[in-house]
């Protein structure tokens, strides 16, 4: 039996040596990459590496651990020789992964994933400019890599197992139970996902850290043809439909600050929609301060889930409502990023959140979009946890560092105000409304306590939701305002109180804030600056799991995206509406799908 587990635990050594020396050939190879890390950096990147290296190593151990449990029961299985026909098919797979990611990311900038099989299927192109001896040369060096790993593989392998009792086999169970907790990634809520990687604001070493091969194969579950998708019209009378839906104008009529560089603090409110909170009961704090400050009063979530909601938020990007954007690794570069915008202008960046924050891939994301500093729960050790997801929102908003250099953009995300709507406090008798009333007083005192503070005075402080809750009592053609979402300015760096009812989304937040700030915003393709001139065709989507409300002065188009139909009856039909509709879908979907 010892020898059993020793050969087990002697080849997940080795696999781990494999993706660490792997690690070190890649940034070696891409120094130049580098830009001047230190030696610590590199040793972070073998550190924090090796949660995914151990990832991928229990996937790979997955035939290995069936061979030693068949053994109990057929001692004389011939293990090396069986294996060996394993090897023969996993070193390739290390090795071309591992020698594609090294050699491209020169080029490419970005950890060669799934999407970029593509190429496999025309190689006249992917050859086209590699000359002969290139190819050779590569052929040569892929071929030793291939006949290393087999090596190393099969010399941690014995030839066969000595007999013993199958009863003794019981022992696997805990080595089975053992290995699918290493394929999860750890018991936290979150399954592993190339976010456990990232901990540098140094994108290289972010990437460095990335298990090429566990990228490869976990982005081959994420790759779709988006562009493909919700395809209704031909390319020109898409563009002639679409030509005014999306202006984009850095024209500031309506001036809202005092100044053009103010601190900013962004506080996302996990699920408060406006019917929620828009009431002195449950918003009592939110209420009173909308009195004091640039009041939004038409906004509606572009999606229905966190993930979805920070895209939307951060990247002014529309969520789609049959995938996550924020689960496609490397989308946050791809995408625009209002941190992104801020920190090319000097502003500091930071992003802090009291819950898991690789769940949804969601740190390697908002590092890939621009915030040097991503924070979850680690950072509040000792804290009060609250049922699975986290810290109490007082936690958060007591313990959240405001950066002490100038210009800041600093995002906090919430938690308590989700189910299990968990609080430290009870003061309504609905569980969910207390949740919501309970981050209310958090926010409240926050905020009064920051008023008083010599930083108010440049200080801007956005609140906005990231998406809305169900809400009991709505008629059935409201369904839709469940997705109304309040958006709200406040501080010292705000002129005066107002308000504004134009129709807009959650993703036209980037547009409007950076105009208001000077800078350019055509570049964020799917938001709108809707205090520009230009902002004349009003309207907001709010896509749910496989379908879209679409809303605009008219009225409101239920669209299912599998029956490819309007849904709901209750919402009138209209032809322009659905056309428009249609239009955004294949808009959103071929832009998303050919982003490079």
């Amino acid at each position: 039996m010892l020898k059993r587990l020793l050969f087990l635990l002697r080849l997940y050594v080795t696999l781990l040596l494999i993706f660490v020396t792997q690690k070190l050939v890649f940034m070696l190879f891409n120094f130049p990459s580098a830009g001047g890390t230190t030696v610590r950096g590199w040793l972070g990147v073998l550190l924090h590496g090796l949660r995914l290296d151990s990832v991928t190593a229990c996937y790979l151990m997955i035939v290995p651990v069936l061979v030693v449990v068949i053994s109990f029961f057929w001692w004389r299985i011939p293990v090396k020789r069986v294996l060996t026909v394993y090897y023969a098919i996993v070193a390739p797979l290390m090795a071309l992964a591992f020698a594609a990611d090294t050699v491209l990311y020169r080029f490419w900038g970005a950890k060669v994933d799934a999407a970029d099989l593509m190429y496999v299927a025309n190689p006249k192109e992917m050859l086209a400019s590699v000359t002969l001896v290139a190819i050779l040369v590569g052929a040569l060096l892929i071929g030793l890599i291939v006949f290393h790993y087999l090596r190393r593989l099969r010399h941690a392998t014995p030839p066969r197992f000595d007999r013993v009792h199958p009863a003794s086999s019981v022992v696997m169970l805990v080595v089975v139970a053992l290995q699918f907790v290493g394929i999860r990634g750890g018991l936290s809520e979150s399954t592993a996902n190339v976010s456990y990687a990232y901990f540098s604001s140094i994108p290289f070493l972010n990437h460095s850290a990335i298990n090429p091969l566990f990228n490869v194969t976990h982005s081959l579950f994420k790759t779709e043809d988006l562009a493909s998708q919700f395809h209704y019209y031909d390319n020109e009378r898409l563009a002639e439909q679409a030509a005014d839906l999306y202006p984009h104008s850095n024209a500031v009529v309506d001036t809202l600050l005092n100044t053009d560089r103010p601190d900013i603090l962004l506080v996302i409110w996990e699920g408060a929609g406006s019917e929620m909170i828009l009431n002195d009961s449950v918003g009592t704090n939110f209420c009173r301060w909308c009195r004091q400050g640039v009041f939004f009063s038409n906004c509606y979530a572009n999606s229905f889930r966190t993930d979805r909601g920070l895209v939307s938020i951060v990247n002014g990007w529309p969520g789609l409502p049959t995938t996550s954007l924020m689960k496609k690794a490397d989308m946050g570069r791809k995408l625009p990023s209002v941190a992104r915008s801020l920190q090319q202008a000097g502003y500091t960046t930071s992003f802090f959140y009291g819950g898991d924050i690789d769940f949804t891939n969601m740190r390697g994301h908002l590092s890939e979009s621009g915030y040097a500093r991503v924070e979850g729960r680690e950072y509040y050790s000792g804290a009060q946890v609250l049922a699975n997801w986290g810290v109490a929102d007082e936690e958060l908003f007591g313990r959240t560092p405001l950066d002490s250099h100038s210009p800041m953009f600093t995002t906090l995300l919430t938690l308590s105000s989700h189910e299990p709507w968990d609080v430290p406090t009870q003061r309504l008798s609905d569980p969910r409304c207390n949740a919501f009333a309970y981050t209310d007083i958090c926010l409240g005192t926050w905020l009064d306590s920051l008023s008083q503070t010599p930083e108010w005075n440049n200080l801007l402080v956005i609140i906005v939701a990231d998406h809305g809750v169900p809400v009991n009592g709505l008629p059935r053609d409201g369904k839709h305002l469940s997705a109304r979402i309040p958006v709200l300015w406040v501080g010292g760096a705000v002129k005066q109180p107002r308000c504004f009812d134009q129709l807009m989304n959650q993703s036209d937040l980037a547009a409007t804030l950076l105009a208001q700030l000077r800078m350019d915003v055509s570049h964020f393709t799917f938001s709108r600056n809707v205090l520009a001139p230009d902002y004349c065709n009003p309207f907001a989507v709010n896509a749910y799991k496989n379908g879209l409300f679409y809303i605009d002065t008219t009225g409101v188009t239920d669209y299912d995206c599998v029956s490819l139909s309007e849904q709901d009856a209750a919402y009138p039909s209209d032809p322009l509406r659905l056309q428009r509709t249609q239009t955004l879908l294949q808009l959103w979907y071929f832009t998303t799908g050919r982003l490079r």
